[in-house]
């Protein structure tokens, strides 16, 4: 869509500059020249019923919350084939836009108290967020609070499931909760765990989960079985206080997290009383230092892919995460089951380069399986075919780590086969 700087939307809204550009919207600086007052106007700008429809649920969530720590939208509609939400326009900067080390301890606590508090009034209308993230939380003109904004995914407690009814999991993949890849039900406590995770992120520079090469179903692999780093590992002047409670939101099961915001709220004023911190941790990096930013383009391409709306990517992804968890669990049948449906679904949308990853967690699992006494001559020829195919796709993306590891796995399948021959 080109710039609607200069036009007037539904005879009222001026238009003036472009402040912020995303995916599926971008969003305008503008006059309210009934009111005279500035405003922020978000433009849709994919014009897709998913978007759509998803666009009108966050002016309904966002409009019956009224709250000081939420951005307010005003008005939404359509107008001239224009469809727009109209909110409250925060002169700020995003957490995620933060400079390295701006932060203070108590500033870090003060904004996470804001946002729970925002989480605690929303959780009580029945609204759960669903994609807490830095980039969805804003200082205000003077940076003493920040507000929480973009319910685009919000829904109602009672309507929650884990993906939506086409079966997408939905949400930003660094800071989701592991009941969200499960297909178990997700709940307050899964904004909860978020926090838990940008928390993390301020104090110690990183996500818990990550991986250096983007494989996103290692990173919803790790955020489902795999315990992260302790944080006073990576920043030694966190205290110990501030550890737990960022311990216990990141707890995998539910029932053994902050139960609600008010609990939460309250461990983190008491981290801010003299007798449970010594010394204010450094925070050396925060979510804004380049390592662990979410607008890095590569990151960014890979994690809008395994949000895409194909039904078919996200249960390949669900049947790789199975083929992980049953080889780790040494149930290869059903390792083998899932990981030969999910490359079946990548082919058949054409995803090159999932497919290859996928191929060479498939190889492991069979040489893993090799190494328990049970080798099959025909899978692990069918492994190394595939493993052939994932070479041809790692050379073409140049990926030089990638394409060792195949050829290792390739390697290492076809010496574990020649007692078969």
């Amino acid at each position: 869509m080109d710039t609607l700087q200069g036009r007037t939307i539904a005879t009222r809204y001026q238009i003036d500059e472009l402040i912020g550009r995303g995916g599926t919207a971008d969003t305008y600086r503008a006059i309210d020249t009934k009111l005279g007052r500035e405003v922020a106007v978000k433009v849709l700008v994919d014009r897709s019923g998913e978007v759509n429809n998803s666009m009108l649920l966050e002016a309904q969530a966002m409009a019956r919350l009224n709250h000081p720590r939420i951005v307010a939208v005003y008005d939404a509609g359509e107008d001239d084939g224009v469809s727009y939400i109209v909110m409250e326009l925060m002169r700020g900067r995003t957490l995620r836009d933060l400079e390295g080390g701006s932060l203070t301890y108590k500033q870090a606590i003060g904004y996470l108290t804001d946002v729970l508090e925002a989480l605690e009034y929303a959780h009580s209308q029945g609204i759960v967020h669903r994609d807490i993230k830095p980039s969805n939380i804003m200082t205000d003109s003077d940076a003493a609070h920040v507000k929480l904004m973009d319910f685009g995914l919000a829904r109602r407690t009672s309507d929650l499931t884990q993906t939506t009814r086409t079966g997408q999991i939905v949400g930003t993949i660094a800071y989701l909760a592991p009941e969200r890849f499960l297909s178990k039900p997700a709940d307050a406590r899964s904004d909860l765990y978020s926090i838990g995770i940008v928390m993390y992120e301020i104090f110690t520079g990183t996500t818990p989960f990550r991986n250096d090469r983007d494989d996103l179903v290692a990173t919803i692999f790790s955020h489902v079985h795999d315990t992260p780093a302790a944080p006073r590992e990576i920043n030694r002047s966190i205290p110990q206080p501030l550890e737990d409670v960022i311990v216990k939101a990141l707890e995998k099961e539910p029932a053994r997290r902050y139960q609600n915001a008010t609990m939460f709220i309250a461990d983190l004023r008491q981290l801010l009383v003299p007798q449970a911190v010594s010394q204010e941790p450094k925070t050396p990096r925060t979510v804004g230092d380049k390592p662990t930013s979410v607008t890095d383009p590569t990151l960014r391409q890979a994690l809008d892919r395994a949000l895409a709306t194909s039904r078919n990517r996200t249960d390949a992804l669900e049947n790789v995460l199975k083929g992980m968890m049953a080889t780790r669990r040494r149930r290869y049948d059903e390792a083998n089951e899932a990981f030969t449906a999910a490359l079946y679904e990548l082919s058949a949308i054409g995803n090159e380069l999932e497919y290859a990853k996928t191929a060479v967690k498939y190889g492991t699992m069979l040489l893993q399986k090799a190494s328990d006494g049970q080798r099959e001559r025909s899978q692990m020829r069918d492994g190394v075919n595939r493993l052939n195919e994932a070479l041809r796709v790692f050379r073409e993306y140049t990926l030089h780590e990638q394409y060792a590891e195949t050829e290792y796995v390739i390697n290492a399948l076809e010496r574990a086969a020649i007692g078969l021959l």
